[in-house]
């Protein structure tokens, strides 16, 4: 009886120092993770490269967001709302909200107070209405927006001649400039600024055309970001180069494509090196709309049923792609569909030779000794299906559809010219078919939908929209695709997505294939706080200006978290168990006392 009960004493210490141990180790891993918790001030250094980029030029204009190395803007200029492309979700920045009023044609923007610029003067509503006059004036953009108005200091008004709520996302994703800086200059759109001043949480250190450096900005008007003291953008001219300097850990953020990342670079450091490639617009095959058979809807259909997108994603993508749906909107937006739509768009995307041979023969096409006949008996011809050279996993993927179109009786002919002549042979119609991306970019289908509407351009002339020529005035999808943007009521804008969206699917101008990978590794030997797939908390690509800034105020140095409380719960967490054993021993010697007495 005695043993047991000192083996009861032992037992009950041992959980005692488990319970100890383990809450101190949840607090030590949570702290970790959470980059509230880093010591006062930013620290540490993070090495970016946004992918092969040519040597850095010395000019920050942000009137080319784009300029290599691309993202490097958004850390120097800000814009008012950070808007994510993927699903919609809208944080506010320098403006903390916006209302809609007078029937939609009036939009107000209320900006943050206490900005300033990298060099101390104030933002207010004077920069804002500069930063539209002068884009008006130099770019002739905004022209639907009547006039622009500081109403006060920190309220500004845009005035619209006709609604476009959907204008929003371009408004709120423009960088904003300081006018006192810019008002004296004649063509600011072309000046070349090598001290960029903005209200970003960065500023610009030094410049060589290999390394440029970032420093925190100490006037940065969220007080207690960023983390990271600071930025260095490094130049890698070549994927060999910068997939080289991933392996050594010389980036520690970068936008990659690795026809086998696990081994390539994961491998290396399987600890710290990791990957996550969420799915993007999608890679389609675009056809020729305005030729025969390509201007049949059914053809198109029947098409797109006789291609395997689950072996184009595994085969030609490495498996790092998902096949898209029918609709052409993006994976991260088809809560949007209702399930009419949701079902005929898995339908039409899912790999079913039997049903794509049952639509061509309702409408009369015969398919004799592996080839396919037209209704009055003519063999169709070959088709050929173009891609741009010396894209590997593309040059796999149309070799894969080539494969699976001869299963309908097409004949398909494969050919790779350079970019460039892709690029003008799909504007002027001077194709059958090619594998492209063409899907438009914003926080909803309507944005998907942009680039593939637009004035019927005749083959031979060249079309910047609409380049698959699509002839849609049979259909009322612009009566929708117009309506959308005259509305802000959300319930509204889904019954006229889901009304764009089933004439899409009957009509399938283009044949969507798969989710194009947004490529993006990282490495969080001493960095923290990049998104990853079981926390994708906002877009996490290097080279998206605007995004980008998001995800570089969550990064932090792992060598800067505070971890100097650790030791008090250390402390704290041994008197537990010494008391514990202390108090239980105590309680059993004197029990036992008493037995013997």
């Amino acid at each position: 009886m005695k043993n047991k009960k000192l083996l009861v004493t032992i037992v009950m210490a041992i959980v005692f120092i488990m319970v100890a141990t383990s809450l101190t180790s949840f607090y030590q891993n949570d702290q970790k993770a959470n980059p509230n918790n880093v010591n006062n001030g930013p620290s540490g250094t993070l090495y970016i490269s946004p992918g092969p980029t040519p040597a850095f030029t010395d000019n920050f204009n942000p009137f080319n967001i784009w300029s290599a190395p691309a993202g490097i803007m958004s850390l120097i200029y800000e814009p008012l709302l950070q808007i994510n492309t993927y699903n919609g979700t809208t944080i506010p920045w320098l403006a903390t909200n916006y209302t809609w009023s007078h029937n939609d044609t009036m939009l107000t923007l209320n900006l943050r107070h206490n900005v300033t610029f990298s060099n101390g003067m104030p933002f207010n509503s004077t920069d804002v209405v500069y930063t539209f006059h002068i884009q008006k004036k130099l770019l002739g953009q905004w022209g639907h927006i009547k006039n622009i108005t500081a109403v006060n200091q920190y309220t500004v008004d845009f005035n619209f001649s006709t609604i476009d709520t959907q204008c929003l996302f371009y408004i709120g994703s423009n960088f904003m400039l300081p006018e006192p800086l810019w008002v004296n200059i004649s063509s600011p759109n072309s000046k070349v600024v090598t001290n960029p001043i903005g209200t970003g949480p960065y500023v610009l250190s030094s410049f060589s055309a290999q390394k440029i450096v970032l420093t925190a900005n100490p006037h940065y008007w969220k007080s207690d970001e960023p983390h990271i003291k600071n930025v260095v953008y490094v130049d890698y001219t070549s994927a060999s180069a910068l997939t080289l300097a991933l392996q050594e850990g010389k980036v520690q953020w970068t936008s990659a494509f690795e026809p086998n990342v696990s081994k390539l670079f994961v491998h290396y450091n399987p600890k710290y090196n990791h990957y996550y490639f969420p799915p993007g617009q999608p890679s389609t095959l675009i056809t020729n709309d305005a030729i025969y058979p390509l201007n049949l809807s059914y053809f198109r259909q029947a098409m797109s049923m006789s291609i395997n997108r689950t072996n184009i994603c595994n085969i030609g993508e490495y498996g790092y792609e998902k096949p898209a749906n029918a609709a052409n909107i993006l994976q991260q937006q088809l809560s949007w569909l209702n399930s009419t739509n949701a079902n005929e768009a898995n339908k039409l995307a899912q790999y079913n030779i039997t049903e794509a041979k049952k639509l061509l023969a309702a409408h009369g096409f015969t398919i004799k000794n592996g080839k396919l006949y037209e209704p009055n008996g003519t063999k169709v011809p070959s088709l050929t299906l173009i891609s741009v050279a010396g894209y590997t996993d593309w040059d796999t993927d149309i070799s894969i559809i080539a494969s699976d179109l001869k299963e309908i009786g097409l004949t398909i002919n494969i050919a790779t010219p350079t970019a460039a002549t892709v690029e003008a042979d799909i504007a002027s119609g001077n194709y059958q078919m090619a594998l492209d991306t063409v899907t438009g970019i914003g926080p909803n289908p309507w944005y998907d939908y942009t680039a593939l509407i637009g004035n019927l351009t005749k083959i031979g002339k060249t079309a910047s929209v609409n380049e698959e020529r699509w002839n849609y005035t049979q259909t009322d999808f612009m009566n929708y695709y117009n309506n959308f943007s005259k509305t802000s009521n959300a319930s509204e804008q889904k019954v006229l997505v889901n009304n764009m969206a089933n004439i899409m699917l009957n009509q399938m101008p283009m044949i969507p294939l798969v989710y194009s990978a947004d490529w993006y590794e990282y490495v969080n030997s001493s960095i923290g706080g990049f998104p990853n797939q079981n926390n994708s908390y906002w877009i996490p690509m290097p080279w998206y200006p605007g995004p980008m800034e998001v995800v570089m105020l969550h990064l932090y140095s792992k060598q800067n978290i505070n971890t100097t409380s650790y030791k008090d719960y250390y402390i704290v967490a041994g008197i537990i168990a010494i008391a514990a054993i202390a108090g239980i021993s105590s309680i059993y010697i004197k029990k036992r006392r008493m037995k013997d007495n």
